[in-house]
């Protein structure tokens, strides 16, 4: 990894919300595969058969762009995105204020 590479890489705080319709699918895995993310599991809440909504708490570390592509597939997924703000966890759609950046769907 390049010294302008490390400049570039974000981490972001997230909690997703999956609903049982998507518990067939491999969410996280994807997001850290097909978008490029180191993705760490913080904290997880899923039901032994996976009948009820599953939560996450997410770290996700790469490129703004890599962590914009990923938010946006969660969104095109109607996956509730969750971000810790200055009034405590709300629910974000569409777009994302990050910090010192901004990401908009």
């Amino acid at each position: 990894m390049t010294n302008q590479n490390i400049q570039d890489k974000k981490s972001i705080k997230i909690s997703i919300h999956i609903p049982p319709n998507h518990h067939d699918k491999p969410i996280i895995v994807d997001l850290a595969s097909k978008h490029n993310l180191e993705v760490n599991i913080t904290s997880a809440m899923l039901g032994e058969y996976a009948d009820k909504d599953g939560w996450f708490n997410l770290i996700l570390s790469g490129e703004k762009t890599a962590i914009q592509e990923a938010l946006n597939y969660l969104s095109d997924l109607n996956i509730e995105v969750w971000s810790q703000t200055g009034n405590g966890q709300q629910i974000v759609k569409d777009s994302w204020s990050l910090g010192e950046w901004e990401i908009t769907h």
